[in-house]
């Protein structure tokens, strides 16, 4: 018989819908028998629930970013183990929890904080009894990612396993397994060959810009400032599903100082990251483990305020990345780093020391182990020591 399995996200972000996806690959790659059922709670929530939880997030990013920024650091200070009351979970996602009951799973994956409340919730009122697995796409942690009812977490890096343990969690119920990414962004490729399958040339720079599937980073802004580097760039630009940032670009081409590419949402990205020499980027979770992964130099700039900005100190401070505190200071480091080798060079190498592209498959270990009915705490808590070489006994 089928084991069944529910992964449970919620769309705020491309990176938490493309993370259910690699995991949900991962799973079948074991094999195993599985009925998996991937959930994204906005599509079956209330439209209510959607103003209140979800546009009323993006209108305060747009509008009042330094609100924002004072709430996520209120909460995290605080401790505080909810980004909304129980009781908008309960009667805006109604129809998640009535999912649960009918599909009862064997186990429970979710991988965005406010998807984990909604399981802990209908863990805890009964509509499944399953283990809950919790599995993070970014490289810190937030208090609600704490809840009784998570049986295991599987985090970004020792930085969250440590405030999770700090939270209340249990040092022996955490793998530090990386963020899950498709395998095909640490592949290692031919780079002549990518560059001639994407119609790019050799000896001309190839400049890489991106901000997330969903925005909102100003990507035709980017693209303005780089035509001030003096250098000859080739430039892909990334819209995602943002049309009207598509719309944007397209009426910069034809500028003398950038060979530009547009794109909207593509599944090409892992060859673009073959070929950039450089990728300019807002830092969100999934892209910087995929960049890592892929031993692309980094030029960071316009987080989110709060989560994204302990991105850019997680990676700036370990040499991974650089950052652009302004839109203005692009042209000059971009310049920099395209014409020092050497820099670019070191800054791989950090990445590719903090890099875990197989985090997807440990991941899957995990959510194997936790479906075993005995034993299986035995195995994840020796999972979950550390190892002399810093890994750990899923990681590959």
């Amino acid at each position: 018989m089928k084991k069944r399995i529910a992964i449970l996200t919620l769309g705020v972000g491309a990176g938490h819908l493309r993370a259910a996806s690699v995991i949900e690959g991962a799973l079948r790659d074991g094999g195993d028998d599985l009925d998996i059922l991937v959930v994204d709670a906005l599509d079956l929530a209330r439209a209510w629930f959607q103003w209140v939880y979800v546009r009323s997030y993006w209108m305060m990013l747009r509008y009042a970013p330094a609100a924002w920024k004072n709430l996520f650091e209120r909460r995290n200070k605080n401790g505080h183990r909810a980004t909304a009351p129980r009781w908008v979970f309960r009667l805006g996602c109604a129809k998640v929890l009535e999912r649960f009951r009918a599909f009862r799973p064997e186990l429970v994956i979710a991988n965005e904080v406010g998807a984990v409340e909604i399981a802990a919730l209908a863990k805890r009122e009964g509509w499944f009894e399953a283990p809950l697995l919790a599995v993070q796409t970014d490289f810190h942690a937030e208090p609600p990612w704490v809840q009784e009812e998570v049986d295991y977490y599987c985090v970004g890096s020792d930085e969250a396993r440590e405030q999770l343990v700090d939270w209340g969690a249990s040092p022996h119920r955490i793998l530090v397994s990386g963020i899950p990414i498709d395998a095909g962004f640490a592949a290692r490729t031919e780079r002549q060959d990518v560059l001639r399958a994407l119609g790019l040339v050799t000896g001309k720079p190839v400049v890489l810009v991106m901000g997330g599937g969903m925005g909102p980073a100003p990507l035709d802004a980017i693209v303005q400032n780089l035509e001030r580097c003096e250098l000859p760039l080739q430039v892909i630009a990334v819209a995602g599903h943002n049309r009207s940032m598509r719309r944007r670009l397209l009426k910069l081409r034809g500028h003398d100082a950038l060979d530009l590419h547009i794109f909207g949402w593509t599944p090409r990205v892992p060859e673009f990251m073959a070929a950039a020499d450089l990728l300019i980027t807002k830092p969100g979770g999934l892209t910087m483990a995929e960049a890592m992964a892929a031993g692309v130099p980094l030029l960071l700039t316009e987080p989110i305020p709060g989560p994204e900005e302990r991105h850019v100190k997680y990676l700036v401070d370990r040499g991974a990345a650089v950052f652009a505190h302004a839109l203005p200071e692009i042209p000059k480091l971009a310049s920099s780093l395209l014409t020092s080798p050497a820099r670019r060079a070191r800054m791989v190498q950090r990445q590719r020391e903090l890099a875990r592209p197989g985090a997807a498959h440990a991941i899957a270990q995990v959510a194997r182990a936790l479906m075993e009915k005995t034993g299986y705490m035995d195995l994840l808590a020796a999972a979950a020591l550390p190892r002399p070489s810093g890994e750990t006994a899923f990681v590959m």
